[in-house]
């Protein structure tokens, strides 16, 4: 009997070709080729299993797939993209999966602060346009060596990024969570925690790596730019709307911020031409932080590992309490 997965994320054909790399005996995978509203009802219908990212698993997708049994999430951030309320009703497990995407998120989030701080996209567009800038940036350019960075969230990915800042030699690493975390996790990842309003307004740049809650809903508003520091430079690879983009776009303006690098936004995909595109010390990705070769290897493997599991009704690893 072959057990049918749905991919509930829109892939094209290299990323299928690594999918089915992973794929074990006894599964079909279905993909969203158009991704309407008519496709999705038809492959819903069928699927026994889905398979989501981003995109966001809605209660009518639930209602809509009969023979649904079990949802697994590629990463981690179940907490805004799945209809956790239509699952527990039907009973339908879910299970997230975390490996690689702490690695992979804490990789980009020191990109983007080397690549926000030295102007990395604009010096890159402009040579290639024919413009040399050799001595442009270097008044304004900060680097990671002797500066303050804030983490904001020192869960799996924020350890991670706390982990690979050591040997950037920053003056402090500071952090802000609800949780109060062990004296020897803070000393080996030599971490200090700190109140919120004092990270923000003391660090050089400020890194967000928090699920999408109320709580933390525009947690990054008007207010919190304004008793941001002078300069400083705001990294967002958590979810969009953590930040709010209208006063982010205003604090980039003003020249209230030093710079952004932003992996997430507030509505997505972005249409048209970003708002944050004119300003040189701004650096987008398109929601693609942890979204390596390995790590998607990784990440297809454990999933369909999950399945096994399920399927041969044992435990699942990561399953979230609905």
């Amino acid at each position: 009997m072959t057990i049918r997965i749905l991919y509930f994320v829109p892939a094209d054909a290299n990323l299928r070709a690594l999918i089915e790399q992973e794929l074990p005996d006894g599964y079909e995978l279905m993909y969203l080729d158009r991704d309407d509203e008519a496709e999705i009802r038809t492959k819903l219908a069928e699927a026994e299993v889905v398979m989501i990212g981003a995109k966001r698993l809605e209660a009518w997708h639930v209602e809509a797939a009969p023979k649904l049994r079990l949802v697994l999430h590629q990463g981690v951030g179940y907490h805004d993209t799945v209809a956790t309320t239509a699952l527990r009703d039907r009973q339908i497990p879910l299970a997230i999966t975390p490996g690689g995407t702490p690695e992979g998120v804490a990789e980009h989030t020191i990109m983007m602060m080397l690549a926000v701080g030295r102007r990395l996209a604009w010096q890159d567009a402009e040579l290639r346009a024919g413009r040399w800038h050799s001595n442009t940036v270097r008044a304004e350019a900060l680097g990671l060596g002797g500066a303050t960075v804030g983490i904001i969230g020192l869960g799996r990915i924020g350890k991670q990024v706390a982990k690979r800042l050591i040997p950037f030699e920053c003056a402090k690493v500071v952090y802000h969570d609800l949780l109060e975390m062990d004296p020897a996790v803070e000393h080996a990842l030599r971490v200090e925690r700190m109140p919120f309003d004092e990270l923000i307004a003391t660090a050089d740049f400020i890194t967000l790596h928090v699920p999408l809650t109320d709580l933390s809903r525009h947690m990054i508003d008007a207010a919190a730019i304004a008793a941001m520091k002078d300069g400083a430079i705001l990294i967002n690879c958590a979810r969009g709307p953590v930040v709010s983009e209208p006063a982010l776009l205003e604090a980039l303006a003003s020249g209230k911020l030093g710079g952004a690098g932003l992996d997430v936004f507030e509505i997505e995909p972005v249409v048209g031409p970003s708002p944050f595109a004119p300003f040189r010390n701004v650096v987008l990705t398109p929601h693609n932080a942890p979204g390596t070769r390995d790590i998607m290897h990784r990440k297809f493997r454990e999933m369909f590992a999950n399945a096994d599991r399920f399927f041969r009704g044992e435990s699942l690893d990561d399953k979230v309490d609905l």
